[in-house]
């Protein structure tokens, strides 16, 4: 399987992305380990809410086990404080910050100007089975069902269980997401997806801070601004030729 396909198989993880965690109605309070849940909620809205620190930092792992033996780990590190967000993956860095949307070499010393159509699609997107959509959208039935209390790296979560039945398909597809919400932060810190065709996705949350220093959020001094085609020009000659850096 290719990398891109791997990145694909991603989007079935219910992960921290900033732009799929919001805020969303309680229909039913999280089981304990003493009194596990036994009924199954089918609705096509999660019973739990959700949210996103206003501040915090943390790092992303995603790690896809492809049916063919691959394996294939991506790791972010996020921030976020208010509406200034930062990404960096891969040796690069993308800020959103008041005046804009920015993109980063930070090896070169080089950044462009640029918008969120520029940048390619992420695990966290694009796909009907991503995080945002399979919280908020509405196929032909999802069921959620609390699995009662679990510590996570310290963390109190609660557990749940998730099949979503695919419709934007002919043939009906299961995926089933086991996913833990921290109880403190109200927001998944860690998630395991099974797709039908075998791949199998996982997602943490590690190093979670509830601050953000404030230079992530800067361009540092003696960055030089180019074109956006120039910069990505630059990006392919590094990865050609990584002696470039």
């Amino acid at each position: 399987m290719s990398s891109a396909r791997a990145h694909r198989s991603a989007l079935l993880s219910l992960s921290l992305c900033v732009l799929a965690i919001t805020s969303c109605r309680i229909t039913t309070e999280p089981a304990s380990n003493e009194n596990p849940a036994t009924n199954v909620v089918i609705s096509t809205t999660p019973p739990f809410q959700t949210k996103e620190p206003e501040r915090y930092s943390a790092t992303r792992t995603i790690t896809t086990f492809t049916n063919n033996g691959d394996t294939v780990i991506t790791k972010t590190l996020i921030a976020r404080d208010g509406p200034m967000r930062r990404e960096e993956r891969d040796g690069i860095v993308y800020l959103d910050l008041p005046e804009g949307r920015f993109v980063l070499l930070p090896d070169l010393k080089l950044y462009a100007a640029a918008t969120r159509e520029d940048e390619p699609a992420t695990p966290e997107e694009g796909d009907a089975n991503s995080p945002d959509r399979l919280l908020h959208t509405d196929p032909i039935s999802t069921t959620y069902e609390p699995l009662g209390s679990e510590t996570i790296g310290g963390h109190s979560t609660s557990k749940y269980r998730i099949v979503v039945n695919n419709s934007r398909s002919e043939n009906v597809v299961l995926n089933e997401t086991l996913m833990w919400i921290d109880d403190a932060l109200k927001m998944p810190i860690k998630s395991e997806t099974k797709a039908p065709d075998g791949t199998r996705t996982a997602m943490e949350l590690s190093g979670v801070a509830l601050d953000a220093d404030k230079q992530l959020f800067q361009i540092p001094a003696g960055f030089e601004k180019i074109a956006l085609n120039a910069l990505q020009k630059q990006l392919k000659a590094v990865r050609l030729n990584p002696s470039l850096q």
